[in-house]
């Protein structure tokens, strides 16, 4: 063995130390002003031995307040911006400063890491300090304790020669204005390890540094000052002491002004009422609660930390500048007569109560549970807690001895009776706990159930009508009971008894209680009966997701009682994990990890037993009676990822639509900051609908309801869940359902359909329009016209949902099977929707019946007889007639009785009539017979004619003289009487268009209607119709482009009264 004597070991000791201090040394940090004094100028701190500056993100008054008194440079007087001290040279060693103003150094302020900033040396931060004089333990630095920084050392100015003048000089020098005579004698404590000293100001100095100082050799009592601007705030139209309730008035420039809304919350109430003197904020008020203001608006977006000393110091705007009007103006409710100090909230902490002259502390003598009942009521915290702990000591040197009965409003009613305290006392000041304004009934735990309010000094339970996962948020963050699972809106923890508070609660949902959320009365000031305010929060779960990136994943921890375990990996599997993601009501599980994979756990490690996680139920009994324990140890902890179940609505199908998460057996959007197609692109993997085409915003498919679930989600795109993609958490946005997210995926795609207009036969030449249509919910695409039997394509772009390809006048090269293909290109690749059904298109040359007439030797009326009787040797001749719009065509003049044809070039006019006559100059009984007229024309090589028209029957009679002579007397007769009746009725006609003219046969016999050949005005008009909708085109023309033409040749109106077709026939003798 070998033996190291005491002063080996002290020396290996010593050494040891020394070298551990080493890396400490090495990190020294110091701090420094470079300006035109040791307590103003650019601030400095030394870093890793180079020294640098610090930007002026987030830089405030607070910050400033550290800073001088780290350097022991009094009160800060300003904190300057903008490289006001002239720019640094050197590194940005400190960036978004957030100090509290409380700590001792502006290094142990919340700040970005060493050296990360997004500055320039032109934001260089500063400092002024007031150097040599501050105020201490007042409500801003505008009042309280009066010391002097004299002779390397802080010292306290003397009461007993204190004077006007060195007030005077004080204010000045603090830039608080002049000093204000104080009408009652105000505590803001001793220094009694200072020593005194005594000024002496001729009031024209500006430091009481240059005025004449003498040490005090007496005993000192501390000298107060209170300057004009320590109280540049006032609270109007609130309480009937009109103190410590109202609108927010600031002073400034000489006017009063209100402050807007925006921004205003907790942390500015509390500043308002500590700057007046009123002890705690109780609530904040919005939207002009205390009434329009009538003056300017001077202070807006005022963003306090809850630790400045006056309204003025927090960051705002600027004074004068705004967005607002008074109906937005700022109010709050202070405690007035009662606050608490030091607490961990606002409804904890050591009493002080008002006497009307002074804050007084009243002591633990006797006190008790009627006592704290009084200052919760007070406070409008609730009910006390029975165990309140101890808040610290406030150093007054004397107190109160406090009795109530519990009934009383308020502190200063119970009895008081004044006791002073010794150094020899043991004697405490009092503290209460209060449970706050907020409380879950009927619940399986203290953590769940329905939501009870206090307010005024009684419960009620709050409505359901607007109750949001941000107010939940709220409430069990003031229970300390986590966070929010899932909020209830009907009544399934029950009515409740008491009162129902009717007022609207808004949280944004990061206050700490409900009392700091807005409230405004419901729409008709009424609340549903069956709408009732509850909340499950995760502090009652028998499970929970530990260290993964949200609810729905982690490391799997189990409750027994109040201790939480984890699970061992051993046994755990998918269909455990199932189990922990329907009791978390998150979905589906989608990966059951084992070996620490959210990293490890603490406490004890239970074994994933079947007959715990064989279903929920079971999983609630092994929570009430405990878990076996297992013998793996913390590297094994098992975990669990669940996806939530998505939908898509409002779209074609499941395949597009806006997007839906069902979280917490509510459904909810998704809100569209930072939403993209890579995003859309897991939704549609998780929904095997594909690639994604599209990731609309806005609220495309129309605006959600309900919670919006996820906002500012950013996938890799390897994602198996949406919700497996980084976002803010679920229902932390700041968005509304007009900026809902939607998808579209690729298996929501359809074929195009097609359409032929106006019909899939045509008449060869026709006007042919051929529609492609498809039903897409993201339309701007290309439709193709294709063809099955060659390779003729067409091609169109479009942002509609149809394309229409023309051919003006077809022809047999356009017959045959088309179909419709569509494609979408997107940024990385071509979306090519399913071919379309075939459409087939016949073309065909349809020919109208031709109208065989009769001409008249002796009149010129045309006349369609079934037979006629014509006397040997007379002449007369056959009219064959059709409308069509194919030109260039033969009439064939066909009889029955020989089968003899005579062909005759038809004469066109106006496009599409044609006409042809064939003259018999002396009849002969070989002219006897059936006659028929056809129509026929040559396309495209090809011959086609039409259906012959109605037959006429043409007999010969023999001539006689006496006839002859009969004839010809007859024959003038009907001329003549023909030509009078011609006269009226061209005249009649004249009078009254469209009237017909209907002649009698010789015999007075009425003629008969033929309704097949009545008019050529009917003919005429039929063709006319046609004529409107086709397109005059000659044999062999062919067109395949897209242009519209709308050249129609006209016909003459009264061409349908140039020629009319007698219906009977006329027997010539």
């Amino acid at each position: 063995m070998i033996f190291i004597s005491a002063e080996k070991r002290h020396f290996a000791f010593y050494l040891s130390v020394g070298l551990l201090s080493i890396p400490l040394l090495a990190e020294c940090i110091e701090v420094k002003l470079v300006g035109p004094s040791r307590c103003s100028g650019r601030l400095e701190v030394l870093h890793t031995g180079s020294w640098g500056t610090v930007c002026d993100n987030q830089w405030s008054l607070a910050n400033a307040d550290v800073v001088c008194r780290e350097l022991n440079c009094g009160t800060a007087l300003e904190a300057t911006k903008g490289a006001s001290f002239g720019e640094g040279k050197n590194m940005i060693w400190l960036d978004d400063v957030q100090c509290t103003g409380h700590e001792t150094s502006v290094l142990k302020c919340p700040h970005r890491p060493m050296g990360q900033n997004n500055c320039g040396h032109s934001e260089d931060a500063g400092v002024t300090c007031s150097e040599h004089v501050k105020v201490v333990n007042g409500s801003n630095r505008c009042t309280g304790r009066v010391e002097v920084y004299h002779e390397g050392n802080w010292k306290r100015a003397c009461k007993s020669d204190w004077a006007t003048l060195d007030a005077v000089v004080v204010c000045r020098e603090l830039n608080c204005g002049t000093p204000i005579t104080q009408t009652e004698e105000l505590h803001f404590g001793e220094s009694r390890d200072l020593h005194g000293i005594k000024p002496n100001c001729l009031g024209n100095e500006s430091s009481i540094s240059l005025c004449r100082i003498q040490e005090s050799k007496e005993s000192c009592v501390d000298a107060t000052i209170v300057c004009e601007h320590s109280t540049p705030i006032r609270l109007v139209n609130g309480s009937s002491d009109g103190r410590c309730s109202g609108r927010v008035e600031v002073y400034h420039d000489g006017n009063w002004g209100t402050i807007c809304d925006d921004e205003w919350g907790m942390q500015e109430a509390d500043v308002t009422c500590r700057e007046m003197n009123c002890g705690n904020a109780i609530s904040v008020k919005y939207e002009s609660f205390f009434g329009r203001g009538q003056d300017q608006i001077l202070l807006d977006d005022v963003e306090c930390t809850g630790h400045e000393k006056s309204l003025s110091e927090c960051p705002h705007r600027g004074f004068g500048e705004h967005d607002c009007d008074h109906n937005e103006d700022a109010g709050v409710i202070c405690s007035a007569t009662i606050r608490l100090i030091n607490g961990t909230d606002h409804c904890s902490g050591r009493v002080e109560f008002y006497t009307g002259v002074k804050w007084a502390t009243p002591y633990n003598v006797n006190w008790g549970i009627n006592e704290a009942t009084v200052v919760c009521r007070e406070m409008n915290c609730g009910d006390p807690d029975k165990l309140p702990g101890s808040y610290g000591h406030g150093g007054h040197p004397g107190g109160y001895q406090v009795s109530c009965n519990g009934r009383e409003s308020s502190l200063s009613q119970c009895t008081l009776r004044e006791r002073g305290r010794t150094s020899h006392d043991r004697i405490e000041e009092a503290s209460v706990k209060c449970l706050g304004n907020v409380r879950l009934s009927n619940g399986s735990s203290r953590c769940a159930g329905r939501v009870e309010f206090y307010d005024n000094g009684q419960w009620g339970t709050v409505c359901g009508e607007s109750w949001g996962v941000n107010d939940a948020n709220v409430a069990c963050r003031q229970l300390d009971c986590g966070t929010a699972h899932k909020i209830t809106t009907k009544t399934e923890y029950g009515h409740g008894t008491g009162h129902t508070w009717i007022n609207r609660i808004d949280c944004y949902g990061l206050e700490s209680t409900l009392g700091q959320c807005s409230q405004s009365p419901l729409r008709d000031r009424t609340c549903n009966t069956t709408s009732v305010a509850g909340v499950v929060c995760t502090g009652s779960l028998e499970v929970r997701l530990a260290n993964g990136k949200d609810v729905c994943s982690g490391r799997v921890e189990v409750r027994h009682g109040d201790m939480w375990q984890t699970v061992c990996d051993t046994d755990w599997n998918l269909s455990k994990a199932q189990v922990v993601c329907e009791q978390l009501e998150c979905g589906e599980a989608k990966n059951a990890p084992g070996g620490a994979h959210f990293g490890e756990g603490s406490g004890p490690v239970v074994e994933a037993s079947n007959s715990c996680f064989d279903n929920v139920t079971s999983l609630r009994q092994c929570s009430a009676k405990g878990y076996r324990g297992a013998s793996c140890g913390h590297g094994h902890d098992a975990g669990t990822v669940c996806a939530a179940q998505i939908r898509l609505v409002g779209g074609t199908g499941q395949c597009s639509g806006r997007l839906e998460i069902l979280f917490k057996g509510q459904w909810g959007t998704v809100c569209d900051d930072e939403w993209s197609l890579g995003n859309a692109d897991v939704v549609c993997r998780q929904l095997s609908c594909g690639h994604a085409v599209s990731a609309p915003s806005s609220a495309h498919f129309g605006r959600g309801t309900g919670p919006i679930w996820l906002d500012n989600v950013e996938c890799a795109g390897e994602e198996n869940a949406i919700t497996h993609c980084p976002h803010n958490g679920f229902g932390e946005n700041d968005c509304g359902h007009g900026e809902d997210a939607s998808v579209i995926c690729i298996g929501a795609l359809h074929k195009p359909k097609i359409t032929l207009i106006p019909a899939p036969e045509v008449n060869w030449g026709t006007k042919v329009e051929i529609t492609c249509t498809i039903l897409a919910e993201q339309l701007g695409g290309t439709f193709v016209l294709k063809r099955t039997q060659d390779s003729f394509k067409m091609e169109r772009y479009t942002e509609n949902e149809l394309a229409t390809f023309i051919f003006h006048s077809v022809d047999f090269n356009q017959k045959g099977s088309y179909f419709c293909e569509y494609q979408k290109k997107l940024p990385n690749q071509v979306i090519y929707f399913p071919q379309g059904e075939t459409a087939e298109l016949s073309i065909i040359v349809k020919l109208e019946k031709p109208t065989l007439s009769l001409s008249s030797p002796y009149a010129m009326v045309v006349y369609t007889p079934d037979k006629i009787s014509v006397t040997q040797g007379n002449s007369f001749s056959i009219i064959c007639s059709t409308h069509s719009i194919y030109t260039g065509g033969f009439f064939y003049l066909t009889k029955s009785h020989n089968n003899a044809t005579e062909a005759m070039p038809a004469f066109s006019y106006y496009t599409i009539h044609h006409m042809t006559t064939f003259n018999f100059p002396a009849i002969d009984y070989k002219t006897q017979g059936d006659y028929r007229c056809i129509y026929g024309v040559n396309i495209s090589s090809m011959s086609f004619s039409s259906v012959p028209s109605k037959s006429l029957q043409v007999s010969v009679v023999a001539a006689s003289s006496s006839s002859v002579v009969t004839g010809w007397v007859v024959g003038l007769l009907l001329v003549l009487l023909v030509g009078v009746i011609g006269y009226l009725m061209w005249r009649k006609r004249r009078r009254v268009a469209g009237t017909m003219v209907q002649f009698s046969n010789r015999f007075g016999g009425a003629l008969k209607d033929d309704l097949d050949d009545r008019c050529n005005g009917a003919l005429y008009e039929s063709a006319r119709n046609t004529q409107d909708n086709e397109q005059t085109h000659s044999p062999g023309q062919e067109e395949n482009n897209a242009d519209v033409d709308n050249s129609v040749e006209r016909i003459p109106e009264d061409l349908a009264g140039r020629v009319c077709y007698e219906l009977e026939p006329l027997v010539f003798p």
